[in-house]
């Protein structure tokens, strides 16, 4: 395949503009902006156009839609015209933009469009009738600009080429393409342990998930078993409770008949006293017995007096009060004492404000601190020594001294020639009279003193006994007079170095002593009067301190009388407790005030006083207490008595008793109490028993109380003949009664009501109930299925294992096909400096054998020489990835860029001799590149096509 020809229609800045190509090297030159990268872009577009498919647009493809769509525009179309090596021409033709209206027609036949033939990933793509796709020949044929070592980024994306071209020769099968769908189908329909989704892990969660279902099933049958016994049991005990129930009612009728037989006999006894009927009413009497009856029950009841003894509880008032007076006679005392304290606290702080009318006395710590950096000041500026002005000539006198002398100097070639004599006869004196010094000045380094003297000496005689020439001896004056004055200028240097060190250490002392005394910038104080009027400051500053010393006594003993607060508040609390004093002393028994007065009470004694009159108080507050509740009692005791004897007078003269003792009328109010009483129980008594037949017939007559009873005895003699012997037994050992029979009936039914709720439940758990037999059956099946899975991809993995030893084996196939295609030209590109190479065709990695048999890793190689080896690999790699019968054409943008002149033209003459058998376009900006094509290139099958100018935004030049 060729170019013959690429039109960019609407395509970056060119609009309908074509490039014809020749068949062998093409050369297109242009500066910058001329549009070099357009065209190559255009060509790459031009063959293989845009992939069309679903999801998001990759982010190489948006880069190059914003490098390379019309600004401004929807269309972006683009075409090219190639010959196959079969005859046929086919102009194809892209729409980039919509992606829909893309052609590849043949030019000789009407009507012949083999765009379905070409089409990869959803778009024609002119390069598969080369073997390729868009994607490998980008990588391999297609080289832009500062892109040959990105061949080694994506490697993986030209393993399935190269395989389908080492195996098939161009066919689509490969062993990747299989590895690729194995993996596919081992991914969804095999999966891994971390994909949660995909049947390995599902089936063995369906496993798992079927043991749980049959271990639950077992467990609920397990369950509804235990349930069902629980049933049975449940249903024993209701039949025992009801035959319980049936014995205790059996029972208990019988002894209701014998019950019902006693009463029969007691009422036939009762019917015998009363033949003609109820009783008579006893005689009426009864509001005047329960007179007398009360009377007598309050008099009995009533309590003793006793006679109260110790003072009363008006005395004991007396004496609590007398207490509290003493009391606030004592406080009245201490108040008093209190405020004449705080008074004269106030007379003695009074005194000694005024020695204070500004305030504290002392020295704040910010003067401190600036006192002491004023005599910080002073001292350094007393330390200062002496400036003294270096005399004679100055540094840069010397300098130009210096110079001068260099200047006159003007070397010959004898002068140069005597030099170095010269030059060692001083040194050899300078070390002989240094090895002198050292002995005599460092005794310890004598020996090295020594040996350095003899060598001088040695050596400035061995120079005069080579007998030197006069003008020796006058270029080593000149050297001694030179040495003399550099000398001089070190010392003046170092002197002028001290000097303005001083002066600026002078300078710094000034400016902070004008700071201190905050002059003005304008104000001019000589340096000696600045520093006696701030040593001035400095003296008043000290006797003030000394002073503030002398009253720091008085003051303390101030704040110690203020006690943190302010002189005025003290005052105020001086009157306040000279007006509480007052008040309380007021209040005070004066005579008692004046024996405490001459005591000289204090807080403490105060606070004895309270304690104990507190004491006293409370013990006597409680003997009043005790006292008023005494004398109440008494009272109430009293007020009884004299209204239990009125009572007992009234009831007394109501039934005809007289006598003038209390105790008298109760004897005789008793008897005739009593009297009463006797007649009252006879009747009552035969009221009991009319009551009692009443009670026991009820609304019956005897005979048919006798009836009853009758038919009570047959109901027990059947109850009894119905229930068993032992349980019989059992009931009457227990002694049952009413209540037992109704709590035993309660359990029965109790006991009922849980039986046939728990058949209730067992019976809709038995609908429920999973059988343990499908559960067995599910978990067979899983396991089942899980085995199949794991026998599909241990047959998967078998496979994909040969499929990867066969894919290894291709590779180690195409490494010697590709190495024997780069040695090829290696040893021309690089000038013979490397000789040998061997390639990794999974990573693409080179390395190459230099002339003595060192490896080498080309991408470590100069830049250059790396993008000439990868170059070359992209060479070998589209030579051997093109069909077989077919030849891929080079578009190469700008790859001599990094070579050096010799290196550029060698390869220049590399891809010349490509170009007799395979078509080569390069783009490129250099004149050299340019010149060379212009030498080298015969038309027509060789052309160089010169670029325009920088192209505008929109349109451009035609190209030349």
């Amino acid at each position: 395949m060729r170019f013959e020809s690429v039109t960019a229609h609407k395509f970056g800045p060119f609009r309908g503009e074509t490039l014809d190509f020749g068949p062998g090297m093409n050369v297109v030159y242009g500066r910058n902006e001329a549009g070099k990268s357009s065209w190559h872009a255009a060509l790459y577009a031009g063959l293989c156009g845009l992939r069309r498919g679903k999801g998001a647009v990759p982010k190489a493809e948006r880069h190059f839609a914003e490098s390379h769509k019309p600004w401004g525009m929807d269309e972006w179309e683009v075409g090219a015209t190639i010959e196959l090596v079969d005859g046929r021409r086919v102009e194809l033709r892209h729409d980039l933009a919509g992606k829909v209206d893309s052609s590849a027609l043949d030019t000789s036949v009407a009507n012949r469009d083999y765009a379905s033939e070409i089409i990869f990933d959803g778009a024609p793509d002119g390069s598969r009738w080369l073997g390729l796709n868009r994607r490998s020949f980008l990588s391999t044929a297609c080289v832009r600009q500062a892109d040959i070592l990105k061949v080694r980024d994506n490697p993986e994306s030209l393993q399935e080429d190269m395989q389908r071209a080492a195996a098939t020769a161009g066919a689509d099968a490969t062993a990747a393409a299989a590895l690729q769908r194995l993996g596919e189908y081992l991914k969804e329909r095999v999966g891994s342990k971390r994909a949660p989704t995909k049947p390995l892990v599902k089936t063995g969660r369906d496993v798992a998930t079927a043991r749980d279902v049959l271990g639950a099933a077992r467990e609920a049958h397990a369950d509804y078993v235990g349930r069902r016994a629980r049933v049975e049991e449940l249903e024993r005990a209701v039949k025992d409770a009801r035959s319980r129930v049936e014995a205790m009612q059996a029972v208990l009728a019988e002894a209701e008949a014998d019950a019902d037989a006693d009463r029969l006999r007691d009422v036939e006894a009762l019917s015998e006293q009363f033949p003609e009927g109820a009783p008579h009413p006893p005689p009426d009497g009864g509001e005047l017995e329960r007179r007398v009856t009360e009377a007598l029950t309050t008099w009995g009841n009533l309590p003793v007096l006793q006679e109260l003894t110790g003072p009363s509880a008006r005395e004991l008032a007396e004496r609590i009060d007398r207490l509290q007076r003493e009391v606030l006679a004592a406080r009245a005392v201490v108040a008093e004492a209190g405020a004449e304290e705080t008074e004269r606290r106030v007379d003695r702080a009074l005194e000694l404000k005024t020695l204070f009318p500004t305030g504290a006395p002392r020295i704040s710590a910010a003067e401190e601190v600036h006192a002491n950096q004023i005599r910080d000041a002073l001292q350094e500026w007393a330390s200062l020594p002496t400036l003294q002005t270096p005399v004679g000539p100055s540094v840069e006198e010397l300098e130009q001294a210096l110079k001068s002398f260099d200047g006159r100097r003007q070397p010959d070639p004898e002068s140069s020639r005597s030099r170095r004599p010269q030059s060692w006869l001083a040194m050899s004196v300078i070390a002989a009279l240094g090895g002198v010094a050292i002995a005599l000045l460092l005794p310890d380094y004598g020996v090295a003193g020594l040996i350095l003297a003899v060598g001088g000496a040695v050596g400035a005689l061995s120079l005069r006994l080579a007998g030197p020439r006069p003008d020796a001896n006058i270029a080593l004056a000149l050297d001694v007079k030179r040495d003399g004055l550099a000398q001089q200028l070190r010392a003046r240097r170092s002197e002028q170095a001290s000097c303005d060190a001083g002066l600026r250490r002078r300078s710094d002392v000034i400016e902070r002593l004008r700071a201190m005394a905050e002059l003005d910038e304008e104000e001019v104080v000589a340096p000696d009067a600045l520093a006696q009027r701030i040593r001035g400051r400095h003296e008043t500053w000290r006797r003030e301190r000394e002073a503030a010393d002398g009253l720091a006594p008085q003051w303390d003993e101030l704040q110690g009388l203020l006690g943190g607060v302010s002189l005025d508040d003290l005052v105020a609390e001086a009157g306040r407790l000279r007006a509480e004093a007052n008040r309380i002393i007021g209040s005070s028994d004066q005579v008692r005030l004046a024996e405490l007065r001459a005591k000289e009470l204090t807080g403490s004694d105060l606070a004895e006083i309270e304690r104990q009159a507190d004491r006293q108080r409370r013990a006597l507050e409680e003997q009043r207490a005790e006292r008023l509740a005494a004398e109440d009692r008494q009272r109430r005791d009293t007020e009884r008595i004299e209204a239990a004897t009125e009572r007992l007078r009234e009831a007394a003269a109501q039934i005809g008793v007289t006598d003038d003792d209390a105790d008298g009328l109760a004897s005789g109010m008793a008897e005739w109490r009593d009297g009463r009483v006797r007649i009252l129980a006879e009747a009552g008594q035969r009221g009991e028993s009319w009551d009692r037949l009443q009670q026991l017939l009820g609304e019956r007559t005897l005979d048919e109380f006798a009836a009853e009873a009758e038919r009570r005895r047959a109901r027990a003699v059947r109850l009894l003949d119905g229930v068993a012997a032992h349980t019989l037994a059992e009931v009457r050992e227990g002694q049952p009664t009413g209540e037992m029979l109704i709590d035993l009936q309660s359990r029965a039914e109790s006991a009922r009501e849980e039986w046939l709720s728990a058949r209730g439940r067992l019976a809709e758990r038995e609908k429920h109930l999973p059988s343990v037999a499908d559960a067995e059956d599910a978990l067979a099946a899983a396991e089942r299925e899980q085995a199949r899975i794991e026998r599909l991809k241990a047959t998967l993995d078998s496979t994909i294992d040969f499929l990867e030893q066969a894919q290894e084996r291709v590779l180690r196939d195409i490494a010697p096909i590709l190495t024997s295609t780069v040695l090829e030209w290696l040893p021309r590109v690089t000038q013979g400096r490397y000789t040998g190479c061997r390639i990794d065709p999974e990573s693409l990695l080179v390395e190459v054998r230099t002339t003595g048999g060192r490896w080498r890793r080309a991408e470590l190689l100069s830049h250059g020489t790396a993008e000439q080896v990868y170059l070359l690999l992209r060479f070998a790699l589209s030579r051997h990835l093109t069909r077989e019968g077919e030849t891929c054409p080079l578009i190469l943008d700008d790859v001599v860029g990094a070579s050096d002149a010799e290196r550029k033209r060698t390869v220049l003459r590399t891809l010349r001799s490509l170009g007799e058998s395979t078509q080569v376009i390069l783009f490129t900006h250099e004149y050299d590149v340019r010149d060379w094509a212009k030498r080298n290139l015969e038309a027509p099958d060789h052309r160089l096509i010169e670029l325009a100018g920088p192209r505008p935004e929109t349109g451009g030049l035609p190209a030349t």
